[in-house]
């Protein structure tokens, strides 16, 4: 029992369910918080000089990409999140044994951030299904957003650095393999210089003896 209840330990945080259910939670909560601060639509919530909490609503995809009708913006965001996080979801169901547990962090990480988004246009008909952004760095970033958001994009620079990582060994692997090939290469030239060496020694003491 008590192997058991180990291994179902285990599952669940390499699984990284647990780190789903909290950053959607924290998302779902802080946007409830924003949106009963009592702040109309663009209104100042909160200034700590170096960020800024804004209540902002986004009919439209990161970093405002989307169609200029929000009715087809939603539809269109729905559609490709769903994909992508079915998809991500296949994968991890698929690939579970043999995924990288950093990977998997970085997948999860990647559909709590569009399943977030993805309920603020479901069920959120007081905002007419729009996204609810509120962090705002100002004095660097054009763009406000939140929990959701700062998921997928933390996971994004997470993988890109994973695969930095990766082709950087994979080219230091490759030049010490050349390294070790081209060793040798020059000891078997070394070798059969030195076997020419004895054979032409060999024919010298040859035609003396003659």
């Amino acid at each position: 029992m008590k192997a058991k209840i180990i291994s179902l330990f285990k599952w669940f945080y390499e699984s990284f369910i647990w780190l789903f259910i909290i950053f959607l939670a924290i998302d779902i909560i802080s946007k409830q918080i924003i949106m009963n601060a009592g702040a109309t639509e663009g209104g100042l919530i909160a200034d700590w000089g170096f960020v800024r909490i804004r209540y902002v609503l986004n009919p439209n995809a990161a970093f405002g990409f989307g169609a200029d009708n929000p009715t087809v913006s939603r539809i269109i965001y729905l559609v490709v999140a769903s994909v992508i996080s079915i998809g991500i979801i296949a994968a991890l169901i698929i690939k579970r044994k043999s995924m990288k547990l950093y990977v998997r962090a970085c997948l999860v990480l990647v559909i709590t951030g569009a399943l977030g988004n993805m309920i603020d246009r479901i069920f959120y008909a007081s905002t007419n299904y729009a996204v609810v952004d509120w962090i705002d760095f100002y004095w660097f970033w054009g763009y406000n957003f939140n929990i959701a958001d700062s998921c997928v994009v933390v996971a994004a620079f997470m993988l890109i650095i994973y695969v930095i990582v990766l082709e950087v060994k994979d080219a230091k692997a490759k030049s010490a393999k050349e390294k070790v090939q081209t060793k040798q290469l020059s000891k078997t030239e070394m070798e059969r210089l030195e076997n020419v060496n004895k054979d032409d020694e060999k024919a010298t003491e040859s035609k003396e003896e003659n």
